[in-house]
């Protein structure tokens, strides 16, 4: 059954109930007894006469009217039944079984008043109900009422609301999911978040790399909370995180709840363009030595990259002396990274060195570096040494001299 114009209040509450009872009154209180409808698919109204006090000023933006509708289904509580409500001859809901919270006894439904269809002097609520073949008996019990309260309300559509900080990505691309609630009513509130399904149920899609994704705290009157967490899609195509729920329990003890809206994110292929070679200030050791080399990685693409894997490819006989990562957690657009490392060959020689590069979400090999050289050699007689030579010859040219010219 579809609702006409209907504003669910809610009213929350930590220890105790919050919101503060104004004025209330029960059908009872004010001289009417039970209304019974019987018989099968029979429909029958009553109409209930009532006046707010002098001194509460009904209009003030921070006091709720509220009928509380509360109601007995035989034989079952499942079934077809029809409750209309009016307001001063205005309808202002349509009621279906499933709109009821029941308990084994009775079934109850809290309606807000609209304030624009509120009169000065009396006022009068009608309630019609239509029975029906499954539920052939309905009671309009004594023990409802109106009432005027200050409450937590999250009834507007911000009460709860999921956003991301971008819906369309590329692979390997994190995005923040920010969770908004706000309690537009006059009073404090008590609330926690949970989801439709439990977020770790979608590590297939993504994963929750950072951040808070539940909250259960206290909400002020007028107050915004909110708290964000962070994915990592891990597909391609669209992704959509379950929805959140706010729980919370009403002034009348019922347990309330409301789901956020649904936010989409699209992901991507990226444009994956990537330049790579080895940057050297010096291309020739000695056997034994270190070599120290750099590998520039450049995305020359139009796209941010993420998590690439690179692994370098070096001839047999030269060895992996030392490393500063093998890997990038981004790359963005003409982006360039160096990756400092060094070699070392225990044989002379001229060695090839080159590299793959990974993009880990997508599990394919994008680039190979251009190919580069290296050469190790033996150690030589070093310029000292000779000097050192040139030097002793020329001190024994000198001594025989000497030794001759006497």
């Amino acid at each position: 059954m579809n609702k006409l114009a209907i504003i669910l209040f809610v009213v929350l509450f930590a220890t105790g109930a919050y919101g503060e009872t104004l004025f209330e009154r029960t059908y009872g209180q004010m001289g009417y007894g039970d209304f019974t409808v019987e018989g099968a698919n029979k429909t029958g109204c009553t109409e209930i006469v009532f006046l707010f006090p002098q001194g509460i000023d009904v209009m003030d933006e921070g006091i709720y009217p509220i009928a509380s509708i509360g109601m007995q289904f035989r034989p079952l509580q499942t079934g077809r039944i029809d409750v209309n409500v009016q307001l001063n001859k205005e309808e202002i809901a349509e009621l279906g079984i499933d709109d009821f919270k029941c308990s084994s006894q009775e079934c109850w439904e809290r309606l807000l008043l609209p304030k624009e269809k509120l009169l000065e002097e009396e006022n009068t609520l009608k309630v019609c109900t239509g029975t029906s073949n499954s539920i052939v008996e309905a009671v309009l019990l004594k023990s409802s009422g109106i009432g005027l309260y200050k409450t937590a309300d999250f009834s507007g559509k911000e009460a709860i609301q999921v956003r991301a900080e971008r819906t369309g990505i590329v692979i390997g691309e994190k995005v923040k999911i920010t969770i908004s609630i706000h309690n537009g009513g006059s009073d404090s509130a008590s609330v926690n978040v949970s989801y439709a399904k439990p977020i770790a149920e979608d590590k297939n899609a993504f994963v929750v790399v950072e951040g808070q994704t539940y909250f259960d705290g206290t909400v002020e009157a007028g107050q915004t909370v909110e708290f964000s967490y962070v994915i990592k899609p891990r597909l391609l195509g669209s992704i959509r995180p379950p929805p959140a729920i706010l729980h919370y329990k009403n002034e009348f003890g019922e347990q309330e709840s409301i789901t956020s809206n649904l936010v989409e994110i699209k992901i991507r292929e990226p444009e994956i363009r990537v330049e790579s070679f080895i940057v050297k200030a010096e291309e020739k050791a000695i056997i034994g030595q270190p070599l120290y080399l750099d590998l520039a990685v450049k995305n020359v693409g139009s796209d941010p990259l993420y998590d690439l894997a690179v692994e370098l490819q070096l001839a047999e006989g030269l060895v992996l002396s030392s490393a500063q990562g093998s890997g990038i957690k981004a790359l963005g657009p003409n982006q360039t990274k160096l990756l400092p490392f060094a070699v070392t060959s225990s044989s002379p020689g001229r060695f090839a060195i080159g590299c793959t590069i990974a993009y880990t979400d997508l599990n394919a090999e994008e680039s190979l570096c251009e190919e580069s050289f290296v050469v190790f050699e033996q150690p030589g007689i070093s310029e000292l040494v000779y000097g050192g030579i040139v030097l002793a010859v020329i001190a024994v040219a000198i001594y025989l001299y000497i030794q001759f010219s006497k």
